[in-house]
């Protein structure tokens, strides 16, 4: 079965090696242009020749439809380069899974409370219908009580975990891979929380569809 994560990484790096041969060769200008064109003829040979597991499909149909929909501005390289950055850090070649500890998720809280986030755990919110949470400030992340226990085998992350964020969610993805966490959006709005998106957190980071990179992982 075919993991996410290692294939997103397979992808992305394939592309960049590609374009970088093309690139040495003298056979491609290495400007924002031509890059961008190379990319989507690359992408669209991808999903004609499905080399790639289909868990990967979705991202790049998306990427094939941005890169031509906004030509320069798709930023298809940086994307690419940005997210081989980001799984690296997370994923470091011959290193073992970090597994994701409770103390570590309460650590992040606590972090969270002194940077002026409103953090609640106390309530059920996933599997219970639609839930309105009362707080303050323009900052706020809520976390199941339940999942709290559930998604927990002793001390290990067992199964993902959901996190409701309002307010500034840039933030939010910026200091969740500080600490350690990809967080993967599932909405950044309309979620059964009021006023709160949604992200999965995955067992050692291991998710099935693209995290959220922070803004300052620059390439």
């Amino acid at each position: 079965m075919s993991e996410y994560t290692v294939e997103i990484q397979k992808l992305v790096n394939k592309a960049l090696d590609d374009i970088a041969c093309e690139h040495n060769a003298g056979k491609l200008t290495n400007g924002p242009t031509a890059n961008n064109l190379y990319l989507v003829r690359w992408i669209t040979r991808a999903i004609k020749s499905q080399q790639f597991p289909r868990i990967v499909a979705d991202d790049l149909i998306r990427w094939q439809k941005t890169g031509r929909s906004k030509g320069n501005n798709a930023g298809l390289m940086q994307t690419f380069q940005r997210i081989a950055k980001f799984y690296d850090q997370f994923f470091p070649k011959g290193q073992d899974d970090r597994v994701i500890k409770d103390y570590q998720i309460n650590e992040f809280i606590d972090m969270m409370e002194e940077q002026g986030w409103e953090v609640t755990t106390s309530e059920p919110l996933v599997d219970c219908g639609k839930v309105q949470i009362f707080t303050e400030g323009p900052n706020s992340l809520a976390m199941c009580t339940e999942q709290c226990e559930s998604c927990f085998e002793g001390e290990d992350m067992i199964k993902p975990m959901s996190w409701f964020v309002r307010g500034h969610h840039a933030d939010f993805v910026e200091k969740a891979a500080a600490a350690g966490f990809m967080v993967h959006k599932v909405t950044d709005y309309k979620s059964n929380v009021k006023y709160h998106g949604e992200y999965l957190v995955f067992p050692a980071n291991r998710g099935n569809q693209l995290a959220e990179i922070p803004l300052s992982v620059n390439v």
